[in-house]
């Protein structure tokens, strides 16, 4: 009995898991309908062409526009970050095999903060706690990168 109560409580575990992994329903400021803010700057317009397209505006924040994409089935996600003063600072980052909620990816450039893209859901407290700055549900920023 006791044998049989563990193997069905590890299966349901087992299954959960699994659930919770295919459940995953993406960023959702990305999610939104395109506008003419989400147009990236033409400097970065020429990004890698195996990147996610669809760019989204997140936020701007200290004169530094923040962008993000993903593929269609939220595995792989991308964030380009924009100096407005600085535009030959710009920089992008991505990540994939993403299925849940966590960190995505942290880029940073000489000269700009470092950046977080996280998942919407994620939680950001033990980050901001560490010193990082939630300037946007799916964007935290760091210190700046010195040379």
């Amino acid at each position: 009995m006791k044998y049989r109560l563990l193997t069905t409580a590890a299966a349901t575990a087992a299954l959960l898991a699994l659930t919770g992994c295919s459940s995953y329903s993406g960023i959702a400021a990305v999610q939104r309908t395109a506008d003419a803010r989400d147009d990236l700057p033409t400097e970065v317009g020429s990004l890698n062409p195996n990147m996610p397209s669809g760019f989204r505006f997140l936020t701007e924040d200290a004169g530094v526009k923040y962008y993000a994409a993903e593929n269609s089935d939220h595995t792989t996600a991308c964030m380009a970050v924009y100096p407005v003063d600085k535009p030959d600072q710009w920089f992008t980052g991505c990540s994939d095999a993403i299925t849940g909620d966590r960190e995505i990816v942290t880029v940073s450039h000489i000269g700009q903060p470092t950046v977080t893209l996280v998942t919407t859901g994620f939680d950001t407290r033990s980050l901001e706690s560490e010193g990082w700055r939630k300037i946007h549900d799916n964007v935290l920023v760091g210190a700046v990168t010195r040379p």
